[in-house]
């Protein structure tokens, strides 16, 4: 083995080591346990301390939770109108981005998960959302929460596989998560 390869190993060996961890823990406390998540100046979990201006919410936590090459995926209709959103939720006071995510996901989906690492930070409207990669989940698939209890005609929540295909024919939000879905579910050809 060459010199040159020594990087790429190291990296690979740190990025097993995250997996294993997370594979032994349903909770992955902090994304660097810093009051600041991955250096964009955003408090990680109460980073609104109730300063938000009215009807803003405040940062959002979401899961990348991937089966069988499909992406799980929160379909809505609202007053008519159809978009996809990765199971997620706001960040409540006290809890970091990672421990949202873990909640949120149990609360709409059903679903326990262990989260690997975070694969990035996106925006939508001036909110920040952290989304997380699901290593492992169990339970039974079902939506539960506030979502299901404020189902009606005109505001619906539908959970879903997707593919690749099918996530380059539906409108996501926020918009530049298309991007991300693919490189997650990107086809691989043997």
């Amino acid at each position: 083995m060459s010199r040159s390869q020594w990087p790429s190993l190291t990296a690979l060996a740190a990025r097993v080591s995250k997996w294993v961890a997370a594979w032994r823990s349903p909770v992955l406390l902090s994304v660097a346990g810093q009051p600041e998540a991955a250096g964009t100046g955003h408090a990680p979990a109460d980073g609104v301390g109730g300063s938000l201006p009215a009807g803003q919410r405040g940062p959002r936590a979401s899961v990348v939770v991937i089966q069988d090459g499909r992406l799980l995926m929160m379909q809505r209709i609202k007053n008519g109108k159809e978009y996809f959103v990765l199971p997620g939720g706001t960040i409540k006071a006290g809890e970091t981005p990672a421990m949202a995510c873990v909640r949120e996901t149990r609360e709409e989906t059903g679903l326990n998960i262990w989260l690997a690492e975070q694969l990035c930070q996106l925006e939508h409207k001036g909110r920040p959302e952290y989304v997380f990669l699901a290593s492992k989940f169990r339970g039974t698939l079902q939506l539960g929460g506030p979502e299901r209890e404020r189902m009606t005609a005109d505001n619906q929540y539908h959970l879903v596989w997707l593919d690749y295909a099918q996530l380059q024919r539906v409108k996501l939000r926020p918009k530049n998560l298309l991007i991300h879905c693919q490189e997650w579910l990107w086809p691989v050809n043997e």
